[in-house]
């Protein structure tokens, strides 16, 4: 009797470090998928900020050329 309980111990714990196995490559694949999105998330807010100053820069340039406003009332 003792040695059957020693033998279920020694399987149930065999099973657990299986799955705890299991569970770490889940885990690091998720990381490395996480990883991967947050450099594509960087190269894409890169790729807005230098959209934004280009259009930033235009609009400067738009707002600078064009008639100034006048202060003083028309007559």
């Amino acid at each position: 009797m003792t040695w059957m309980i020693i033998g279920l111990t020694t399987a149930g714990l065999l099973v657990l470090g299986c799955l705890a196995v299991l569970a770490y490559r889940e885990v690091v694949a998720l990381a490395r998928a996480l990883q991967r999105s947050a450099e594509r998330i960087a190269g894409a807010g890169r790729e807005v900020e230098l959209a934004a100053e280009a259009v930033a820069r235009k609009g400067g340039e738009l707002a600078f050329t064009g008639p100034s406003p006048s202060i003083q009332a028309s007559n």
